[in-house]
């Protein structure tokens, strides 16, 4: 179970613990494998930032739903059924109803209704800055992170329109360093690739993959940089071998990041 009380594992944790997640789609699923991890090694996380995919899944965290239900609802989840087709301007497809699915899920919670500090990611469409929402429905920001321009219709908040975090910040470690954390934990799903890809989708997420991890900033800012294999093994749909992907690259770091919390 992941708390703010708990105290467990091979050694007293001492300081707190900052969860950075990425946006990354499909890719998502490797976060849940982190997670798995993480609560078996008995980590306690502190806060929790995110973009995107990142910020539903940090959400969920936050709101302190166990990683099996986590991992549950990540397996059974369907963007078919959470995205509605709509004509509009700016997109065609609506996270309205994203939006309500986690507000049934979480249980309608408000920032400051939350187990533990949360942050996430919006893209201001104007001006292209990233948004920290901090305050308010965490539903509402958490679609906001995941609405992906130009396909997801923008969304308004406070009389500014806003899409997706990951194209203004997609590793949010400097919000998730403010939140009084002397530990960062990043979970980057965009690595790199030992071999050209397979074919033009494949290309096109790797080159675009880069190009959101760069609108972060040096995701080695982080004190423990965790980059599943992803970029072998790209597709355009939810596959159940993400999450032992983000298993087996939480485990291959989960010294590291022991040592640095004890």
């Amino acid at each position: 179970m992941l708390s703010k009380h708990t105290m467990t594992g091979p050694q007293k944790q001492t300081k707190r613990l900052g969860l950075v997640l990425s946006g990354g789609a499909a890719f998502g699923l490797a976060h849940v494998g982190a997670l798995q991890v993480l609560e078996e090694a008995g980590v306690r996380i502190d806060a929790v930032g995110g973009a995107s995919v990142g910020a539903l899944i940090g959400a969920s965290v936050a709101a302190g739903k166990p990683v099996r239900e986590i991992t549950q609802v990540a397996y059974r989840i369907n963007w078919l059924h959470l995205a509605r087709p709509r004509l509009h301007r700016y997109g065609f497809i609506s996270f309205q109803k994203l939006e309500w699915f986690l507000n049934v899920w979480l249980g309608n919670p408000t920032f400051a209704d939350l187990k533990l500090p949360f942050i996430c990611v919006g893209t201001d469409v104007l001006t292209g800055e990233p948004r920290i929402f901090r305050e308010g429905s965490v539903a509402h920001a958490v679609r906001i992170s995941a609405t992906v321009p130009p396909i997801v219709i923008p969304v308004e908040n406070q009389g500014r329109y806003y899409v997706d975090g990951g194209f203004s910040n997609n590793l949010p470690i400097q919000p998730v360093e403010s939140m009084g954390v002397d530990v960062t934990l990043a979970i980057n799903l965009f690595g790199q690739a030992t071999r050209m890809p397979r074919n033009y989708i494949t290309y096109a997420q790797l080159i675009l993959g880069h190009m959101l991890t760069r609108t972060a900033g040096d995701p080695h800012r982080a004190t423990v940089l965790v980059t599943p294999n992803l970029a072998e093994n790209l597709a355009a749909r939810f596959q159940r071998s993400y999450i032992q992907i983000g298993r087996e690259a939480m485990q291959a770091r989960l010294p590291e990041l022991l040592q640095a919390l004890a």
